[in-house]
């Protein structure tokens, strides 16, 4: 795999949005970072995970979305989606979700990560975008994004690029492991297979683990 291009990195601060009277504290909108920035273990410095049950942490320290994959989305379904309209904190250019393997390893200036789990699109996507059933259709296409768990921090900007340094795991795409959580009935013997993957986060693993247990009944 070639090195590939950063379009830009996104830090946020939580807000609150409202919807049906309701509010939700939320980080998802964020802005770009100017020249270098910090990742540590547990993310970007100055970005904000507001759920912390479902986001952050060292298994989700960075969350990464493809712009082929904004292309495929606004294409099929006639859609304007701005600069990080999925709350990522980078965007790649000229790669999708299939271009890249669960335990994949790269270095990005001075710091080395790896891919953990796919992200899990959620409803917060159609409540911030103003659209209706984007989060559905992302799940029917397997366009999800993924999470990066950092081997060693140090500081990146846009300016580097992703370096494919080790793929230990040439068979399980992002696209791939999608297709056997939200189609879990094709898909039983790759999830028996999935869930000896060391490299998959374990609660990523838990969730497959109980579709294949539905499967059973």
């Amino acid at each position: 795999m070639k090195k590939i291009t950063i379009k830009n990195i996104y830090s946020g601060k939580e807000k609150i949005y409202t919807k049906d009277d309701k509010t939700v504290p939320s980080s998802y909108k964020k802005q770009g970072v100017d020249g270098q920035v910090f990742l540590s273990y547990l993310g970007l410095e100055n970005d904000n995970q507001s759920n912390k049950q479902y986001h952050g942490g060292k298994q989700q320290a960075l969350c990464v979305f493809c712009q082929k994959d904004y292309e495929y989305l606004q294409q099929k379904y006639h859609l304007t989606l701005d600069e990080c309209s999925f709350g990522e904190n980078i965007t790649l250019l000229d790669v999708s979700d299939e271009d890249f393997c669960v335990g994949d390893v790269f270095k990005c200036g001075e710091a080395v990560f790896e891919i953990s789990l796919p992200r899990e699109p959620c409803s917060k996507i159609d409540m911030v975008l103003g659209t209706k059933n984007l989060c559905s259709k992302m799940v029917k296409d397997c366009k999800s994004g993924f999470y990066l768990r950092v081997l060693k921090e140090g500081f990146i900007s846009k300016d580097c690029e992703f370096e494919l340094l080790e793929r230990k795991n040439p068979k399980y795409s992002i696209r791939y492991i999608n297709q056997c959580f939200y189609f879990p009935k094709q898909h039983q013997e790759g999830i028996k297979e999935l869930l000896s993957c060391d490299e998959l986060a374990d609660k990523f693993k838990k969730s497959l683990e109980k579709k294949l247990k539905k499967e059973k009944l």
